[in-house]
């Protein structure tokens, strides 16, 4: 587990689970405590105490049970999802999670197979705070894993929570699903599903480990992951076999393309499901077996479709404790902003006969559906598909090898709204629907591109008739936009979509854009005066970090006191063609060699060898950035050698060192994976960047 990743865990009060009872059915759930709850021991093993479950809760936290999890910052969409097995246990826990649920669940050691960040797509922002009357004691820091379990089992129910906290339970089949279960599924914009993939394990003598548990192999285990969709995305329809019977159907829009998800239902169709009432802190798990149907593109935004058949469910009145403002509201029951990635336009309106109906009366009330609809439709007031603007290209030209900068001016009508504002560092959000992505054979107009490869996903995407979702980083400064209306893309020719505007937009063409998004942005620097802020950039990496730069030297010759003393930036790419911003960026290293407010340094290293007849690569530059450390602003350039902790170390000379490792700075990341996680490794692991300090943008949408 990277260092970003267990300080990230260790921030958060809420961790969502997905895990089997002792049938083999996943159950998605959700584990709740005060921040620190889930602290990271080592790379490999987390501690899981004073935490509370979900009432009722039937997923087997014991020794040896698979367990995935997922922690979400919902006020920034960061998350990051992480798989492994318990290991240790303090106290054997109920088959049906009931035990400690309110008053504080056993601890736990949980081992970690996997851990890595994920696409923050779909996630709407609120503010999920937690009652802390409601949860079990924070956990004492710091421990060991020895001590952690028995600590921890003496210290039980040494303050418990109101007795009566989790509220009314109800369990039953699908059968029994009531009004206020089907509430809470039509009115979901989130919901969350458990999966898992068996395959076998090795049983008999001298099989086991040391505890006689049987070992798994390779790649068996549980996984969670969220799913988010503009309100009454789930729909509700009665089964084609059992009319009585009702299933959950959902579009499954474009991700990452990773399919952990869907990968698992392939070869084992059990799954469970957990909505969230935010309103009232209600939870709902559902148990059953889902159906990927590739070809269903009926739904808005459809990649493919899910149909989940109901089996069993699990009712809290109170499954999570939420803190309420003084009104009695509680703070996450409103959305602050939805996903600016959620799809346009109503669903097709299902017959009167295909409408599951609770038995005990409708799912919804109609004030609660006309939202829903108006929701799914784009119209709901800060839904996704509410505010996309045509604008209109005014300008192209070569910004590097490989990369084109486009222009595009806003358009007067209908008028931007906050969504079309940016802060510097964001990313702009591109709709192109099947009309303006043609094929090469048709003739392009106004509003169309035409693309070069019939392989390409994108491609493929359109001719089933799906819309394609792109982002870019905006490396143009919001004052500039603000002024002219004009804003500007740094485009690299890499997949279909961005080799058609590479080939084919020109200035007249008009294509859609549903926002600006993003935390990748200078804030992160501004909060309070730094010493030294570092910005590292790998190749198209350094889009963003361009704009922070830019908003850097605003905010400096502003007078802003927050401003860094003294910012590096490392810009890597393989050869000089080939980096973008170059000229610009040497401006401002000369100017602050003349004294400039901004005190800009820039190390730029290409990867590309050098002739064999020149001096050993490295040497020149450790040379060269040495020199770059002992004066103000400046350029430097080590041709044919890699960033490093060596290097970086260097170029900071002994005080930067010391700033970063001591808290007095700060960095940024932006590029290819394999340089992010060499770079990140090299300040954290090798220089003593605290984690909570390091920022870092993969482009994983």
């Amino acid at each position: 587990m990277p260092g970003q990743h267990a300080q990230f865990f260790g921030t958060q009060n809420l961790m969502f689970i997905g895990a089997r009872d002792a049938s083999g059915q996943p159950w998605a759930s959700a584990l709740a405590g005060h921040p620190g709850f889930i602290t990271a021991l080592d790379s490999k093993l987390l501690a899981l105490t004073g935490y509370r479950r979900l009432p009722g809760d039937p997923a087997l936290l014991t020794k040896g049970s698979q367990v995935g999890g997922l922690g979400i910052e919902f006020a920034t969409r960061r998350r990051n999802r992480v798989n492994g097995r318990v290991t240790a246990v303090s106290a054997p826990a109920s088959a049906d999670g009931a035990d400690g649920d309110v008053n504080g669940s056993p601890p736990l050691l949980m081992s970690v197979d996997l851990s890595f960040g994920n696409c923050p797509k779909y996630i709407q922002v609120r503010d999920v705070k937690l009652d802390p009357s409601q949860l079990p004691p924070p956990p004492k820091q710091p421990f060991s894993p020895t001590t952690l379990l028995a600590a921890a089992a003496a210290a039980k129910g040494a303050r418990p929570v109101s007795a009566d906290s989790g509220g009314r339970v109800l369990r039953g089949s699908w059968a029994e699903l009531g009004a206020a279960q089907a509430a809470i599924i039509a009115a979901a914009d989130t919901f969350f599903i458990a999966t898992g993939y068996n395959g076998r394990t090795k049983t008999g003598s001298g099989a086991g480990d040391e505890d006689g548990q049987d070992v798994f192999e390779a790649g068996v285990g549980c996984d969670v992951s969220h799913r988010g969709g503009p309100p009454g995305f789930v729909r509700m329809e009665r089964s084609a076999a059992a009319p009585d019977r009702p299933l959950l159907r959902w579009a499954d829009f474009a991700g990452n393309n990773m399919f952990q998800t869907l990968g698992n239902l392939a070869t084992d169709p059990r799954c469970g499901l957990l909505f969230v009432d935010w309103a009232s802190g209600a939870s709902l798990q559902l148990a059953g077996t889902a159906v990927v149907d590739l070809a269903d593109r009926s739904l808005p935004g459809a990649q493919r479709t899910v149909t989940f058949q109901v089996e069993s469910f699990v009712y809290a009145e109170r499954g999570l404790p939420l803190a309420v403002r003084d009104d009695g509201t509680a703070y996450a029951a409103a959305v602050r902003q939805y996903s600016p990635y959620l799809p346009t336009g109503a669903p097709p309106q299902l017959p009167a006969a295909r409408v599951w109906t609770p038995r005990d009366g409708p799912a919804v009330t109609a004030s609660a559906a006309s939202a829903a609809s108006a929701a799914a439709a784009g119209t709901a007031d800060g839904c996704g598909g509410s505010g996309v603007l045509e604008v209109e290209c005014v300008g192209v030209s070569w910004a590097a090898e490989g990369i084109k900068a486009f222009q595009f001016r806003l358009s007067a009508t209908p008028a931007p709204t906050s969504a079309h504002a940016y802060t510097s560092g964001q990313y702009a959000i591109f709709e192109f629907p099947p009309s303006a992505l043609s094929p090469p054979a048709s003739t392009p107009g106004a509003s169309a591109l035409s693309w070069p490869s019939a392989t390409s996903a994108a491609t493929a995407a359109v001719n089933k008739g799906s819309t394609v979702t792109r982002t870019w980083t905006v490396t143009s400064h919001p004052a500039a936009t603000a002024a002219s209306g004009v804003f500007t893309l740094a485009i690299k020719r890499a997949g279909a979509v961005s080799s058609a505007m590479h080939d084919t937009l020109a200035p007249g063409t008009k294509l859609r854009l549903r926002g600006f998004d993003g935390d990748f942005t200078a804030a992160a620097l501004l909060a309070a005066p730094l010493e030294v802020a570092v910005l590292a950039a790998g190749g198209i990496g350094i889009t963003p970090l361009w704009a922070v730069v830019q908003a850097l030297a605003a905010a400096a010759a502003g007078a802003s006191t927050a401003v860094p003393k003294r910012v590096l930036l490392l810009y890597s790419v393989r050869h000089l063609p080939e980096a973008a911003f170059l000229g610009q960026l040497r401006e401002l290293a000369a100017a602050a060699e003349a004294g400039a407010e901004l005190n800009l340094q820039v190390l730029l290293t290409t990867t590309a060898p050098e002739p064999a007849t020149a001096a050993p690569a490295v040497r020149r530059g450790l040379e060269v950035a040495a020199a770059l450390a002992g004066r103000r602003g400046g350029v430097a350039e080590a041709r044919g050698c890699r960033l490093s902790a060596e290097l970086l170390a260097v170029a900071l000379g002994p005080a930067g060192v010391a700033a970063l490792a001591n808290g007095g700075g700060a960095a940024m990341v932006c590029g290819p994976a394999g340089f992010m996680a060499a770079t990140e490794a090299a300040l954290v692991e090798g220089l003593g960047l605290p984690a909570d300090r390091l920022y870092s943008e993969s482009f994983n949408y």
